[in-house]
This record gives structure tokens, C-alpha cells and sequence, in this order.
């Protein structure tokens, strides 16, 4: 990291990491590396658990608003943006250049962090345990786009869902492309990570019925589904493969949301939308409040 001489900075210990004094003005003391300073370019070249890099200002207060470990921000020397009062999050200042290196693209959000996801995101059992005996939830066992995990978080939120499921198979839901997807509903929805196997028995043992998103032409259409008032989780397959043979038998249920001719599916994420959507309608309809 270069610090224009006459600058200076200070980076207290946060949550375990070395801390660093750059010089006071006048001196030309080489600056010692900050530990999440060194995990963050690691994490942005190649990301790994439990690491979540946080790009942009919202990215981080949703962090800090979910309770999530921030390890550390950046902020652009022109950025106005200072962390809350009650963090007690110390901010470094670069200028844009070195944001833009480090981010790896021209970077214009002027903020950029490292986190460290929750611990509880692995536990499923407790999660379901938890959820009331109506709970709507999304799985989606094995996605291999990481913007369509964001964008189906983003709209489990928007839609009334009380968590969302990943399987380990697919794609994390803790990539960075994913991260911006889901505009800030990752850390203020449940979401849990967890093999195929995990995640049928979790769901089975917590009274779910599995309603599964087909495409396949003899599948019920959308409209001619009954959301029972249980426990219910939407099952949405990959990109490529839709359910799979293993989801299409796990699944209580199919329906395929029917559309023009020429064209026999949505994507992932515009297919959890519809979906979440019509149960909700529904659902409402039958309890009487729509």
C-alpha cells in the first residue's frame, strides 16, 4: 500500500489483526502490512470461507447492521462515506487509483471491506427449528451463476420468504458477484449453505413439503397449485440441468409456469420471482386477505 509522504493513517487492532501506524506527517517510515489488508487481496483474487469481500458503502452497513465480523474498510480519499458511531470500525483512506488495483476493475463505490460470514450460516437444523409452521423458504441445491444466487436472495427477501438454502454443490452465495446481486438482503435474510443430502433430511425431518420449480411440458402449470398452509420450500433447480433426477423425486410437487410459445423456461432467478409471487397470492386468497 503507498501513502503520499505528508499523509497518514492509523489502523487500530480489529477483531485479531496486526495493526499498523504509517508514519505522522514529515516522515518517511516504511509502513508495516495490515493482516486483513493481505486476506482481502488474497480474497478478491480467489475468495474462501469464511471470507466475504464487501464492495460499497451499502455492502458494509449491511455487514455491520447483520452483525457480521467486518474485519476492515477502505474508503476512497474523496469518499464521504464514514462508518457508524456504534461500529467502532477504524476506516483506512486510499486514494481511487489504489482501490480501483485492488478491486480489480474501475471501482466507483469508493468503500471496500472484509468480512467474515456468520458462523450459524452452516446450521441448518437450528434454523428450522426456529421457523414459525407456516415458513416459506427457497433451496437451491446446485446454481452455477452466482449473480442469478444473489438475484434469488434479493427476491426471497422482497417476497416474503423466510430463508434461503444453497447446496454446497452449486455456486456460493457468498461470491462477490453474488454478494451485489442480492442489493443488501444477504445480511438481513437467513441463508445456510449445506450438501444435497443435508439438506433433504433437514427439510423432511422439519415437516416441509417440497414444491419443485419443472419446465417439463406435462407438469401442471403454476396456476393449479395449492400452497399447503404448512411448512413449505420452493425448489429451484440449475441454470443447465433444472431439478436434477435427485430433487425431482425428493419433491412432493412440480408445476411449470406456463409461457409463450417458442420458449420453455425462465431463468433461475426470474423463475424463484414468479414463483414466490403466485404462492404468496395464493396463500393469501385462501387465508382470506386477498
Amino acid at each position: 500500500m503507498n501513502l503520499s509522504p505528508g499523509k497518514h493513517a492509523l489502523a487500530k487492532e480489529i477483531g485479531g489483526n496486526s495493526a499498523m501506524v504509517v508514519a505522522q506527517p514529515g516522515c518517511y517510515r516504511k509502513p508495516v502490512k495490515i493482516e486483513w489488508v493481505e486476506e482481502l487481496k488474497v480474497q478478491i483474487r480467489r475468495r474462501e470461507d469464511p471470507w466475504v469481500v464487501l464492495e460499497g458503502r451499502h455492502a458494509v452497513e449491511g455487514a455491520l447492521g447483520g452483525w457480521w465480523d467486518v474485519a476492515g474498510v477502505v474508503a476512497g480519499e474523496e469518499s464521504a462515506w464514514e462508518p457508524p458511531d456504534w461500529s467502532g470500525l477504524d476506516l483506512l483512506r486510499w486514494p481511487r487509483r489504489e482501490i480501483e488495483e485492488l478491486a480489480g476493475y474501475p471501482f466507483h463505490r469508493g468503500v471496500l471491506g472484509l468480512a467474515r460470514q456468520p458462523e450459524e450460516t452452516r446450521d441448518m437444523l437450528s434454523l428450522l427449528a426456529e421457523l414459525p409452521g407456516d415458513a416459506l423458504i427457497v433451496v437451491c441445491p446446485s446454481l452455477s451463476d452466482a449473480a442469478n444466487a444473489g438475484a434469488v436472495i434479493r427476491n426471497a427477501a422482497a417476497l416474503g420468504a423466510a430463508a434461503v438454502v444453497f447446496g454446497r454443490e452449486g455456486v456460493s452465495p457468498f461470491e462477490r458477484k453474488a454478494v451485489r446481486a442480492s442489493a443488501g438482503a444477504l445480511f438481513r435474510l437467513p441463508v445456510r449453505v449445506a450438501d444435497a443430502g443435508q439438506v433433504l433430511r433437514s427439510l423432511k425431518a422439519g415437516g416441509f413439503t417440497l414444491m419443485g420449480a419443472g419446465c417439463a411440458g406435462h407438469l401442471p402449470e403454476l396456476d393449479a397449485c395449492d400452497p399447503t398452509p404448512g411448512r413449505l420450500a420452493l425448489v429451484i433447480g440449475s441454470e443447465a440441468e433444472g431439478l436434477g433426477p435427485f430433487w425431482e423425486a425428493a419433491c412432493d410437487e412440480q408445476f411449470r409456469i406456463p409461457m409463450a410459445s417458442g420458449m420453455d423456461s425462465l431463468n433461475a432467478a426470474a423463475a424463484s420471482a414468479v414463483m414466490l409471487w403466485e404462492i404468496n397470492r395464493r396463500r393469501a386468497q385462501e387465508s382470506g386477505e386477498g
